[in-house]
């Protein structure tokens, strides 16, 4: 075979081989040197072969970051077959657990090129961890997803090493990637895991100076803290849930939320509603702040709260670096509407990622709840911009009667104009050590406007305002997708 081949036209041969499966291909230069070295030599192959299996790269976000660079096709089509071997053999998860950053890297890598629709990316993506009924691919799920701290904590048995810092850091990003909160990776061998990521949510020793009062390292430069945005979005994931069935299990559209990766891909939001406003003169959009954004809020009971991080019986005992015992509680959860639109843009600051501007926003929100409550409605003004580490950071401020009163920080899972949305923390504007706090995340709903109300002007508010029942249930239920339960 090998002979009849390497007797062909180069050209000829070239087209044979760009149909052949990626891992074939590796086989096959192993075949014979001469072999070998025209799929070595062919630079133009590896890119065929690329495109046929995923998403072509079309050069959007490879800068951001990292510098500008041109995709390498060779060698991200060895990954390929690397990532590829790891993932469809037949070793156990602890064997696999070795291989966590290798595979969070590679799927970093096909998120970022992925095509805003109809993704051949995300297409292998669900192959490979998708079908909870197969075991191999709940290997892949226990072993890539759920090694970061909240899990090892809740693992009913120890037979797996604790993971490096690294590692737990890159299995969260994974799974905040895959957007599907996982509750029980499987049952007899994990605890249900909302107990401990509210440990860490609602561990008021998590907001502070040095992190930002945000989802981030105790750097002060805003590097994302996986672990911690990962446990937001299971607390947020479970309130949502229980949010739904409480109302007959009304559910909305399937959404971004809903299917695994999608809208984690820098590009991926496409308004679907409503035609985009003028962005005012002199100032630019390049994150896609303009238009109607959809935020839920969760809380705990202030007492409970204050209670869980100042009056238990181990308080005092606990070390600074021990985590506080899982909490088993129920939260209150709110869902609001926000309409903003940039104001202004200034350079960069040194901190500051340096490939785009600081854009500053403001706007409304509107509560989506009973209108009576005293904080309803707001003002809203916060900025976007790049962290050194290229990810894309929201900072917001609501405004009550003129006074500055909560505040958040967050990371956009995706990065830029993702659909994925906002995940962070939100915080007493003074940054009182004894809260409230809590967890947050808003989405983009579409680049429309509807007209901004001054929450903060003296002209009575109208209280006779309210949301269509049905599309409170829907916005609610698009949010999330829940995988409870892997087996």
């Amino acid at each position: 075979m090998a002979n009849a081949l390497i007797c062909l036209p180069p050209e000829i041969v070239h087209n044979i081989l760009k149909y052949v499966n990626p891992i074939d291909l590796a086989r096959i230069a192993e075949t014979c040197r001469m072999l070998h070295r025209s799929i070595a030599q062919d630079r133009l192959l590896c890119k065929e072969v690329w495109c046929l299996c995923l998403d072509e790269p079309k050069g959007k976000n490879l800068s951001i970051g990292k510098g500008v660079k041109e995709f390498d096709f060779e060698h991200e089509l060895h990954e390929f077959v690397r990532v590829q071997r790891i993932l469809k053999n037949d070793g156990s998860v602890e064997e696999k657990v070795a291989r966590l950053p290798t595979i969070s890297s590679f799927a970093t890598t096909l998120l970022q090129i992925a095509s805003p629709k109809n993704s051949k990316n995300m297409a292998v993506m669900r192959e490979w961890f998708d079908d909870k009924r197969d075991k191999e691919k709940r290997d892949n799920i226990e072993a890539f997803l759920c090694q970061s701290v909240t899990f090892s904590r809740s693992r009913l048995t120890t037979a797996l090493p604790a993971p490096s810092f690294a590692s737990r850091q890159a299995s969260a990003k994974l799974h905040v990637q895959y957007g599907t909160p996982i509750f029980y990776p499987r049952r007899g061998k994990y605890a249900q895991v909302y107990p401990y990521a509210v440990s860490m949510v609602y561990d008021l020793r998590n907001y502070k100076e040095e992190s930002l009062w945000g989802p981030y390292l105790e750097d002060g430069e805003a590097s994302v803290d996986w672990e911690k945005v990962e446990a937001v979005m299971i607390v947020l994931g479970w309130n949502l849930r229980g949010f739904t069935e409480q109302r007959d299990g009304i559910f909305g559209p399937r959404s971004v939320w809903r299917e695994p990766w999608v809208g984690a891909s820098p590009g991926s939001y496409e308004g679907m509603q409503g035609i985009p406003e003028a962005v005012e003169d002199g100032v630019v959009d390049p994150y896609g702040v303009q238009g109607t954004w959809m935020r839920v809020v969760c809380f705990l009971d202030f007492h409970d709260l204050f209670a869980y991080n100042f009056t238990s019986s181990d308080t005092d005992s606990l070390p600074s670096t021990s985590p506080r015992p899982p909490l088993n509680t129920n939260e209150a959860i709110r869902l609001i509407s926000m309409e903003i639109r940039p104001t202004r843009t200034e350079a960069p600051g040194p901190d500051d990622g340096q490939e785009l501007p600081v854009v500053f926003f403001e706007g409304t929100a509107k509560s989506m709840h009973a209108q009576w409550e005293p904080h309803a409605n707001s003002r809203i003004k916060g900025s976007v911009r790049l962290t050194k580490e290229g990810e894309v950071r929201w900072q917001s401020v609501s405004v009550y009667g003129g006074e500055e009163r909560w505040a958040s920080e967050g990371i956009q899972i995706g990065g830029l104009r993702s659909a994925r949305g906002v995940l962070g923390h939100w915080f007493d504007k003074d940054h009182d050590i004894h809260g409230p706090a809590g967890p947050t995340a808003f989405w983009k709903v579409n680049d429309h406007l509807d007209g901004v109300t001054d929450y903060d002007s003296e002209e009575e508010e109208d209280d006779d305002w309210t949301e269509d029942p049905e599309e409170v249930l829907e916005a609610i239920a698009s949010l999330v997708g829940f995988q409870a339960d892997l087996g």
